[in-house]
């Protein structure tokens, strides 16, 4: 008897240390690949489930996790804003675009079993992988992935005010998506080292990984991204002690110098605060607008916009191709979800803020750095559908407010 027992406390951690180690190295790489790992995590869990292991490092928090009910709400009224518009529901994939937060549960429930420091050299060995072949497709434009035969078409785009060069994309096919991504895990790692959470022998290796994601960043061109970094480093100078706050800042200082320098990132970050630039996204927001005038309190249905929008686009203007969402995560939220869909996504990333600033361990730093990041991002693009990014801010999120006791407090000020 407990033999078997002792068996099957073995088989949960190995499938949870498989299945979250694996989640964290692919969230940057493959959709499938950070799927599959989750669910092997998920199965670890399972096992364990109703065992009194010794194996955990923590105990099941009473109470669940500090989002449980903000994670609900929105996904009960996501699916009830399907239920109950005239517009028809999407289809079931686009309709459940929200399920990116399971792997919130997953990876918060089996950092029971297994150390999230454990963890964060499967994120540095995937982030720097991504972000060296991000960089290679700066200068080249290969794609990696269509050279072993993985995708059927090439995917490159151009760097935006770049002649020669090609927006870095990673293994994916969008330099935005893995602008977004990288941005979220590289502003998670300068966090946990800001806060003193990396022992001595692994800061180079995260510090490393943080740089090569930092510099992939910078030539996806994503502005964004870019303005991200900026307040997630601001957040983190801000609550790291002094001696820490006297080092980051120079290197800060040093990385937008090097950027300045760069023509085509100095003028790309330059148009961010142009009107003129920005003319399709206020054509994009205005339109939003109308919508919401339309459909004040009901919305159109969660993932409808990309749907119901195009009539809008057909009466001001066919020829404008730009048709997915409102690319700004509350002007998308509300002309979807309705205010109370407003009010429980605000809610959400209120709680996650609250539980990170009282967590008050080393890992919580990063993981409000990369809260942080991705909200500003979301202030210009539709985060919030892109499973890709959103399962990136989940592992950082569950990670960072894992009950953990081997999280110590961090050194802030």
């Amino acid at each position: 008897m407990y033999g078997a027992a002792l068996d099957r406390r073995t088989a949960a951690y190995l499938l949870a240390y498989a299945g979250l180690g694996t989640h964290a190295f692919f969230v940057p790489i493959s959709i499938a690949g950070m799927q599959i790992a989750l669910a092997v995590a998920a199965a670890g869990l399972l096992v364990d489930w109703g065992t009194r292991s010794r194996l955990r490092r923590a105990p099941c928090p009473r109470h669940g996790t500090p989002l449980d009910w903000p994670i609900l709400a929105f996904a009960a009224l996501a699916v009830l804003s399907d239920l109950i518009t005239p517009e028809g529901a999407p289809p079931l994939i686009s309709a459940t675009l929200w399920r990116a937060a399971i792997g919130f549960f997953v990876v918060f429930h089996a950092s029971r079993l297994v150390s999230p420091m454990k963890i964060l050299g499967f994120i540095c060995a995937g982030l720097a992988l991504s972000s060296i072949v991000g960089l290679i497709q700066y200068r080249t434009g290969v794609d990696l992935v269509y050279l072993l035969h993985l995708r059927v078409e090439a995917a490159l785009v151009e760097a935006p005010g770049v002649p020669d060069r090609f927006g870095a994309m990673g293994f994916f096919t969008s330099r935005l998506t893995f602008g977004h991504n990288a941005t979220v895990l590289s502003t998670f790692l300068v966090g946990a080292l800001a806060a003193g959470a990396i022992p001595r022998s692994r800061v180079w290796m995260v510090a490393g990984a943080a740089v090569l994601g930092l510099a992939a960043v910078a030539v996806t061109f994503d502005r964004a991204a870019w303005l991200g970094v900026g307040a997630a480093i601001g957040v983190v100078a801000l609550l790291s002690a002094p001696r820490v706050r006297m080092a980051l800042l120079p290197a800060l200082g040093v990385i937008v110098l090097l950027g300045a320098f760069h023509g085509g990132i100095r003028d790309r970050f330059t148009s961010s605060f142009s009107a003129a630039a920005n003319s399709d996204r206020v054509f994009i927001w205005s339109t939003a607008t109308q919508i919401i005038r339309d459909h004040p309190f009901t919305g159109i249905g969660f993932a409808n916009y990309p749907r119901v929008g195009s009539r809008y686009y057909d009466r001001l203007d066919p020829s404008f191709g730009m048709r997915t969402w409102a690319h700004n995560l509350e002007l998308s939220t509300l002309a979807e979800m309705g205010p109370l869909g407003l009010l429980a996504l605000l809610w959400l990333f209120a709680a996650a803020a609250r539980a990170l600033v009282r967590r008050r361990s080393a890992l919580a730093v990063g993981g409000l750095a990369a809260l942080v990041a991705l909200f500003v991002i979301g202030q210009a693009h539709d985060v919030l559908y892109d499973t890709k990014v959103m399962y990136a801010l989940w592992l950082a999120l569950g990670l960072s407010l894992a009950p953990s006791p081997e999280l110590r407090p961090a050194t802030i000020a």
